[in-house]
């Protein structure tokens, strides 16, 4: 079912097992075409038999764990049949597609593995899992999806709203009607999506599992905030939804939870200017011989600091517009690109 692992993942899995950082999950990929997924962490080696969800009495000591579990027991898929591997902070047992996943009944309930599903791991199963012809553009194209599944929160949330009854109350008939037609995308042209997500941050924050007030009551206080801000309830959502930079203060696709990912703050004239999500992104190829290359794109950019440098912000603008550039490794691809040449410990050139 899964190749035995050659030479490279052998080293990989070596130094892995070090679990000198436990906290980030691992996606791997090589020059041969070996691919692997971690679902890394230190996992507690606790006694079987107990119901580890509930709280503990303090008084017994064979209730008192000693050591991790050793690296083999981490959740891990290395080389699956299907050609490729995902995680977008989702279960481990749904990380590639049958008959390759991991089986919970293989790993002792003690270990507390999640098992929810994110809407970018719908999506990323709904776009890379159903793409069996992947070009780099059609690769490309599935990073920077704009849309919620109709599996996810966002659309569950919608349709109790479409469920309530309207009948006397006009501003939730209006907000009915409005989302109805959404596409359940982000785009910054899009008519719907300011009074979707809002609402749906009111219900659910993205970044928590606790509901924050009813549906009836969120769609109200969406429909009063965009009337107050933006005269109606239908502004483009690039109105709304901002990156900011500097002097930059430009519309950007996306939001919560999707794979163009924008989680923006509230601000006072009820935009959203984005603080999270997507930040550094690179894509890596290599060819048939072996070559590697790769491109990347900055929020911001080099000079994350220093306000007063030309790379403060100089590649928000290629960041919104979804593009990259290409990463320069060698001298000869450097030349024309070098604006100073100093060693460490040297003054900088005027």
């Amino acid at each position: 079912m899964v190749r035995r692992p050659g030479g490279e993942i052998s080293r990989q899995r070596a130094a892995l097992a070090l679990q000198a950082t436990p906290s980030i999950n691992y996606i791997y990929a090589d020059e041969k075409g070996d691919i692997g997924y971690v679902y890394n962490g230190l996992f507690p080696n606790r006694r079987d038999g107990i119901d580890w969800t509930k709280i503990q009495p303090g008084d017994r000591s064979d209730l008192i764990w000693h050591g991790y579990l050793p690296f083999a027991r981490v959740p891990q898929i290395w080389n699956p049949k299907s050609g490729w591997v995902f995680n977008s902070n989702n279960t481990p047992f749904e990380a590639t597609d049958l008959p390759d996943r991991l089986k919970p009944s293989d790993f002792p309930v003690s270990m507390g593995l999640q098992t929810n599903m994110t809407n970018r791991a719908y999506r990323a199963e709904e776009t890379f899992g159903q793409d069996h012809a992947m070009t780099d553009a059609s690769f490309r194209a599935h990073k920077f999806d704009l849309a919620y599944s109709t599996r996810s929160r966002a659309a569950h949330i919608i349709a109790q709203i479409l469920a309530l009854d309207s009948s006397k109350d006009e501003d939730l008939k209006a907000a009915q009607n409005l989302l109805r037609q959404w596409d359940r995308k982000t785009d910054v042209k899009n008519r719907a999506t300011a009074l979707a997500v809002l609402t749906c941050l009111k219900i659910l924050p993205f970044d928590d599992s606790t509901p924050v007030t009813s549906p009836v009551d969120a769609v109200h206080q969406t429909v009063a905030q965009l009337k107050s801000h933006f005269g109606r309830i239908d502004p483009e959502w690039g109105e709304v939804n901002r990156i900011r930079r500097g002097k930059l203060d430009l519309a950007i696709d996306g939001a919560p939870d999707i794979f163009r990912a924008v989680y923006g703050a509230p601000q006072p004239d009820g935009t959203l200017t984005a603080q999270g999500g997507d930040t550094f992104i690179m894509f890596v190829t290599w060819d048939k011989n072996g070559k590697l290359s790769s491109e990347s794109v900055h929020q911001f950019g080099s000079a994350t600091l220093d306000e007063t440098s030309p790379h403060y912000a100089d590649q928000t603008p290629l960041f919104v517009a979804m593009k990259t550039k290409p990463v320069l490794f060698t001298e000869d691809e450097l030349k024309g690109q070098i604006t100073a040449d100093y060693r460490p410990g040297e003054s900088h050139p005027n």
